[in-house]
Parts: structure tokens; sequence; C-alpha cells
């Protein structure tokens, strides 16, 4: 089933575009946590864990620290419910029941088809769900096949929720949206006994610490305890808005706490039937459950504004405090950027009005930079947090140059005339607000290279710097007529550069605030961002085109063109080189500055609205339009070769065949990387990469690719002999037979006289030297070199050996036959410096050559003359030319080294 899963979704991927992105890879995504759906607690032992649904996946959390454990499969539909028994969860999905183990996929319920399987309950060996078209489905959990399945009718019986009571053996309590509740054997596939209407439908279901005793959620907001046994109600209370959840405390003390769609936490006190304490705003959307851990004053709540909380009741008053939390963006995130230069940590500002700290590696760090006391104001005011928080941010900077200084994130926000200050270090809010000095609305915000200075950009064209420091302005620059864009420093305070919807890109002297350049841009420019170590510039217009200008200049060097709707963000690589653009065509593309080129684009679900790169050049992050998420994709030119070509950038972006069209790609999960042992499609025109040859023109002088080690150990090899040469030789043992020899004599004597070896006759005429060939491997392959002139079999049989050997190899040529051996050698050795390859091989092992045969040489100079005089020559011409590269270029760094 896997298998066949597996191969259904490279085929639909295959399907889409001929081509993925060569450059990025899916990686993971961040900040996701909870969800909608109901969370499941299991316990094992003394520990809790907590598993939430993450729309096609789900996680596994330890209850104690909120600490993620384990990432679910990522399935082809969202999971609509949950459920952990064990060590096993159940996953509902698709309309299949899928049961993983520790994360991994184990199998599947047996199949039913009835649409999606909602509400999934344990019932002892059994797990009970409800279908889409109003079925009560129930499984076998042991053998994972269908046990039987209960139908109701829906304009009588719309079942919402089922329970099964304590201590009822077989039997399970169905509630309805009618209000009505029935109560089924399951066993025998019969109704037992049917309750009357409650007069509002029936939300949720939950069995009270006392036998016979369920307790009601109702969508009129009604909390009723029903004692199912004498079909009375025990008990009724009234919150406001409908009950989404509710759970018993079990540590002794009669408490119930129920919530709403509001977000709102009711506490309940059971003996006085009064209601204790209400926690309003414990989340921003509805809360979808709520949980007391066994035995403990605990209570656990997940919310749609996904996040998880955990609650302590510690004090005498029974009001609980928020112990810890797990958050992230309840809704899209706008604008996205790394913070520090070390790309282990983003900022990101959403549309729920919040500024988000977000570690890339430890989920654990993630968290919200604090606006206040919000929650105390809010119980105040009697008002909603979000009607507390400052409008949602728009644009925001960050320079951690003095961040364990004073404020290190400036900040505007929608409608707003003023900035804020934000302390990374603190995780809160800054020191200052600041205002802009005509009242009009700041739409643009950086930080300077130092961190000292804050500029505000202002919808009056006027550009405004502030201390960070003080919060005290400093400085003015007048020019542009309409609204600014965008505003940026370089790296040396020297200037300040913006782009206003008036269609320039203006200049400005730091120190003075004088205007010095203005450049009229064909089109009217939404974005600007700078590379400093290079002060280029990047305009994103409203014409889809982005253009680079040089500051140096004031040129426009580089236009890019090819989006097909409005540009929302872009993003310099960290060593400058790519521009990264997203669009609202739903494509990412990298452009490459050198050459002026498109050279990678892939499309995505969902319209990206921010990019930022990585300081160190390992992921590319994005935030899309419709997801809470920021997503990483890895970089895969950091870790593989990668081809980089030209792509036209103006194709149509079809998904009809066409190969210039980009590739839907898909989204990086919380998983991570995909299986290793999972097929990918593979890389197109693989043929094409272009590999380079050992040599690149025959004029130019080569090294070799064996490693430095190699040579350099050949040519010192008796320095290191003598170094590893041990102090004293090894001393022989004395041979001693393992039985000693015995006299015969009355008295046990040992017999210490000559052995049996020393007896043996020895043949004068043989010799002890063993029988060895004389011609080695080497002087072989000379030989053959000489007769044929065919030189390269030598140095290709010398690479190929270790340094000792390549020693041993050289010293045991022979030095009969007229040298034709060394006349061989000296000849490759020519041969290989005319080549120009393997240079700095060929001056080792000549140097070990002459080295061992210098007498040789001397005494018979007059014969190898004509070939030394060549090899002379040769060797000289090769070492004039990498002399003179080697000199060129000392100078040259001792020029700009000096300059």
């Amino acid at each position: 089933m896997a298998v066949e899963e597996k191969r259904a979704r490279i085929e639909k991927t295959a399907g889409l575009s001929q081509a993925g992105s060569r450059m990025y890879e899916p990686y993971r995504a961040l900040g996701y946590i909870a969800s909608s759906i109901p969370h499941s607690i299991q316990y094992r032992g003394q520990t809790a864990f907590i598993t939430t649904s993450i729309g096609r996946s789900f996680h596994v959390y330890d209850a104690e620290k909120i600490n993620l454990l384990f990432v679910g499969p990522h399935f082809d539909h969202d999971v609509v419910s949950v459920l952990s028994i064990g060590d096993e969860t159940f996953a509902s999905t698709g309309g299949r029941v899928v049961v993983c183990r520790r994360g991994k996929r184990v199998c599947e319920l047996e199949a039913v088809s009835r649409g999606e399987i909602n509400s999934l309950v344990q019932f002892g060996d059994h797990v009970l769900g409800i279908s889409e078209d109003n079925t009560v489905v129930i499984w076998d959990r042991n053998t994972r096949e269908l046990f039987t399945e209960i139908e109701f009718e829906r304009e009588s019986f719309a079942v919402t929720a089922l329970v099964h009571p304590s201590t009822y053996v077989n039997k399970i309590v169905i509630g309805s949206s009618q209000g009505t509740m029935q109560v089924w054997n399951i066993q025998s596939r019969r109704c037992l006994y049917e309750f009357k209407t409650m007069g509002s439908g029936i939300t949720c279901m939950v069995q009270s610490p006392v036998i016979d005793v369920l307790a009601l959620g109702l969508l009129d907001g009604r909390i009723l305890l029903h004692n199912v046994k004498q079909d009375r109600a025990v008990m009724q209370l009234a919150q406001e808005d409908r009950v989404t959840a509710l759970s018993f405390r079990t540590d002794d003390v009669p408490m119930m706490a129920t919530a709403n769609s509001e977000g709102d936490v009711a506490l309940w006190d059971l003996d006085n039937k009064r209601l204790m304490h209400v926690l309003q705003n414990a989340h921003d959307g509805v809360i979808s459950s709520v949980d007391f851990m066994v035995g403990q004053p605990l209570l656990i709540t997940s919310s749609t504004d996904n996040s998880i909380k955990e609650w302590l009741f510690d004090g005498n008053d029974g009001i609980p405090r928020l112990l810890r939390s797990r958050t992230g963006h309840f809704a899209p995130p706008q604008m996205i950027r790394y913070h520090g230069n070390d790309g282990r940590h983003l900022l990101s500002a959403g549309r729920d009005q919040t500024l988000r700290f977000f570690s890339v590696f430890r989920d654990a760090q993630n968290t919200e930079l604090s606006q206040g006391s919000l929650e105390r104001e809010s119980r105040v005011r009697h008002a909603r947090m979000s009607a507390l928080r400052f409008p949602a941010v728009t644009q925001f900077a960050s320079n951690t140059a003095m961040s364990r200084d004073w404020d290190d994130v400036v900040s505007c926000h929608q409608g707003s005339r003023d900035a804020h200050s934000w302390s990374v270090e603190r995780k809160s809010l800054g020191k200052y607000t600041l205002e802009s000095s005509d009242s009009s609305i700041v739409r643009a915000v950086a930080i300077s290279a130092c961190g000292n200075f804050g500029f505000l950009g202002l919808a009056s064209g006027v550009i405004e710097m502030a201390n960070m420091q003080s919060g005290l302005s400093r400085r003015t620059f007048v020019g542009h007529t309409k609204a600014v864009t965008g505003v940026h420093t370089d790296a040396c305070n020297l200037r300040v550069y913006s782009t206003s919807l008036d269609g320039t890109l203006r200049i400005w002297d730091f120190a003075t605030g004088n205007q010095l350049h203005c450049i009229d841009m064909p089109s009217t420019p939404s974005h600007l961002i700078v590379y400093r170590e290079s002060s280029l510039l990047a305009c994103a217009c409203d014409d889809a085109c982005i253009r680079v200008i040089d500051a140096e200049s004031t040129r426009i060097v580089r236009t890019f063109s090819g989006h097909r709707n409005r540009i929302t963000d872009l993003a310099f690589s960290n060593d400058g080189r790519w521009i990264v653009s997203s669009s609202l065509d739903c494509t990412i593309r990298t452009w490459d500055l050198p050459t002026g080129y498109m050279v990678d684009w892939f499309r995505v679900e969902s319209v990206p609205v921010s990019v930022a790169f990585s300081p160190m050049g390992d992921f590319l992050a994005t935030a899309h339009m419709d997801s809470v998420g920021i997503f990483l994709w890895a970089n895969r030119t950091q870790f593989a070769d990668i081809s980089l070509r030209q792509i036209n950038p103006h194709s149509d972006g079809s998904t009809d065949g066409s190969v210039t069209g980009a590739a839907l790609v898909a989204m990086p999960t919380t998983a991570g990387l995909v299986d290793e042992n999972e097929e990918t499609v593979e890389d197109v025109e693989m043929d094409a990469v272009y590999m380079a040859p050992e040599q690149l023109t025959d004029n130019m002088v080569t090294l070799s690719s064996q490693p430095k080690s190699k040579w350099q150990t050949l040519m010192n090899l008796a320095t290191i002999k003598k170094r590893n040469m041990p102090e004293k030789p090894a001393q022989v043992p004395e041979l001693a037979p393992f039985f000693l020899p015995t006299t015969v004599s009355v008295e046990h004597q040992f017999d210490f006289g000559t052995s049996d070896a020393a007896n043996i006759p020895t043949d004068p005429t043989s010799s002890k030297l063993i029988s060895v060939s004389s011609e080695s491997q080497l002087a072989r392959i000379l030989y053959n070199a000489h007769t044929t002139r065919v030189y390269a079999p030598v140095f290709e049989y010398l690479k190929t050996l270790n340094p000792s050997a390549i020693d041993v190899e050289i010293r045991s040529l022979p030095v009969d036959d007229q040298l034709k051996a060394l006349k061989a050698f000296v000849c490759a050795t020519t041969c290989q410096l005319k080549s120009k390859r393997d240079f700095e091989l060929a001056q080792a092992y000549l140097h070990v050559f002459i080295a061992v045969f210098t007498d040789i040489i001397k005494a018979n100079a007059r014969e190898l003359e004509p070939l030394l005089a060549e090899l002379r020559n040769e060797l000289k011409a090769q070492w004039d030319t990498v002399d003179n590269l080697i000199r060129y270029s000392a100078c040259m760094i001792e020029f700009m080294r000096t300059k």
C-alpha cells in the first residue's frame, strides 16, 4: 500500500511539470502548533503526550514541557480527527483511518466508503467514529477490521457527539444536533433508550467523575449534568456562546472547565453550583479542546489560534495562571526577515497583529514579542485582546549590532502615524514610540548598519532619522513629493537610499540630509532592498520588473522581467550574486546578477507574500497568503553540484506539458526532508551538466588531482623513515622447544645437546637468498614505453602507488642493458613536462630519481647528455611560466593590501 501511494504521488508530481526547482528543495515548515481539530491526550506511566492535528499531518508533544517529540507522515488530505491509544496514533484523513506509531505509518483500519470520519473515540478494544453520511462506524482495534456500523437519518437524528458511560458494558451514548440522545448496544446493534430533547443541539459530551452522570455542552451555551440511568438533570449551568469543549478536574477538587467559541474558559464550582472565574481571551480563536490532567491541577487547552496552553491551579482562590504555552501565527504572516548574521532566527509579522520570533532549529524558542500586559488590560476594559493590540505590522527592520545596549527592531503599522521599537533580547516592546513630525502615516522603516539610527519613511514623502538609544529625532530628508515606499542605508553610514510613489529613487547624504542624486525610474517602485557589500540596489516596480541600480554610478545596470503579476517581495542572496523574487503569479524566481539571466523558478499552490535568504546561504524562507507557517527551502547549491542555465522568463508557466513551464512544487512539511528511500523525480537533461576537463587548454600548466601530501611525503621520505626508526633493534627471543628433551638415565635430566636442526647437513653450493625476478613492474613499463615511444602509462602507473612504493620502484630500476630503463624514465619525464600536466608530480619523481642515480648519471654523462639537456630546457621553460605567474599574483596581492 505504501509503495503504491508513493508511486502515485511521484506520478502526480511528474504530471504537474517536467522539471522541478534545481536550486531549492523543500526542507521543513515552522510555526504549526494546533488547529480546529480537538487534541488527544495519552498517558504512558507518569508521562502524558498531546497529539494535535496540523493540516495534513499531526504533532505529538510531551505534556511536561510541550516539546515536540514526533511528527506524523504527510497525508494527501487534511487530518479531521486524531486519537492516541498506547503507542499508536489513529488519524482520520480522506475517509480513511491511518494507524501510526512513533510518527511512522503502520497500517490502516478497514476502509469504509462513507466520506470523512470525525470524532474518533476509544471504547475498550474498539475505535468509534462519526462518518460524513451520519453513521457511527466501529472498528476492532486489534484486528483492524470493521466491527459494525450504526446508521441514522439526518433529518431526525444528526449525530454530533458520542461517549462511553463508565461501567456500561457494550453501551455508548450518542448525541444529536436535534438535542436528543440515544443509548445503543454495539454488540447487538440495538437502541436501548432514547432521551427527550435537551432544548438545543448537543455539541460535546464527557463522562463526569460520578458514575451514571454525563456532562452535555449545548449549542445555546447551557451545560447539563444529566443522570443517564434515571434520565434526569442533576445540574444546569449557562455560559456565553456555544459550548465547544468541557472537562472535569480529578484531583479531589469539584471543578469543571468549559470553553466557548470566543476563546474564553469558564471555571465552575460544582459544590456551590456557581461560576468561579472566567479566563477571558485565553485564546484568540475557537477553543477546540480543554482537558484536565489526571490527578493534577493542570488544565490543557488548544485552539484554532494555533496554540497550546497549560494553566496551573496553584493558588487558594482557584484562579489559574498560565504555566507554559506553544504558540504561532493564527493569521498568515505578511513579512519575514532573518534576524542576525548566523541564519538561526527569523522575525515574522502577521495579519494577526503580532510580531513573532522563530528559531530555525529549536522550536521551543519560538515566541511572540510582547506588547505589554494585554490580558490584564482586557479584563479591566472588558475588551478583546485583538482590539488592544497594535495594528498589523506592514514593514519592520532589525539590526543586531547594538542588541545588548538598546532596541534593535523598528516597525510601522497599518494606518498608524507611529513607529515602535522592539527588543529581541527581551522579547518585548521597546522603550520608544517614534512619532511622525507631520502626523502622516509611516509607510517604511529602516535601521542603519551601526544600529544607532532608525529611519521612518512617511506618506508625505519626508524621511525622518531618529536615535535608537534616546528615541529623539535627529534629521529629516525632504525631497519626495509622494509616499515613501522603501528606505535603506549603506554599510558605512555615508548614504541613504529611498524610493517613492513619485517614481524616483533618491540618494541622500547621511550626515547632512542633502540630496545627492535623483534617478527617475521607468515605473513606480514598490519595494527596495540593498546589498551593502557592493552598494547594489534592487527595486520592484509596478510594471512587474526588477531593476538593479549601481549606487556608485547611479545607473540601472540590470532589468529583470518575466513576472505576470505584482511582485510581492525581493531578497538578495548572502553573496549578492542572486536576487530572489516572489509574485502574485504564485512563482518564486531566482535571477543571476553577473549574467542577467533567470536561473531558477518554481510555482507553489499558495501565493508567496514574502521571501528571505539566509545570511549563511543555506535556506530560503517564504511566507504565503493562506498559510500561517513559515516554509524553509534548502539551497541545493550548498551541498551538490548544480548546473545553472538560462531559463526563458516569459514562458507561459502552464502545466500542459510545456518544457518551459514553471514546476508546481510541493510545499515543505513539518516532518522535514522526505525519506531517503523514497523515489524522487530525476532532473531532466542531466547529460547537459558541464564536467570540467583535466586540462582547460594545451598551453596551460596544470597540476595533478593527487593530494598534496602524496608528493610531499615522497620528497621527504628519507627524513620520515629516519624519524620513525626505532632506537634499539628488535631482540630475537631465544627459541626453546615446547617439550624439552630428556636423557635416558635413572635421574630425570634435560638433554642440552645440539638440536636436530644443527645436525642437518648443508649444501655449500646452495644460496640462502630467495630467488626473485630482478625486473620490476615499473621497469617492464619503461622498456615497453622505450620501444613504443608512448610514455603516458609510466605516470599513470606511478599515480596508483603510495609514496613508499614509488620510492622502491624507482630505486629498483636496473642499471644494466645500456641504461635502457634510466633513459626511458628521463624521456617519460620530458614527455610529461611537454604535455603540461601533473607538473608537481613530475618534479617530485625527478627529485627522487636524481637523488638515487646521481653517481651513475655522472659516470655516464656523455651517453645521457642529449636526453638530460632536453629535460633541462623543458623544465626551465615550464618553471619560468609558473614562476612568473606566482610573482605576478604576489605583486597584485601586495598592491591590494597596501592600497
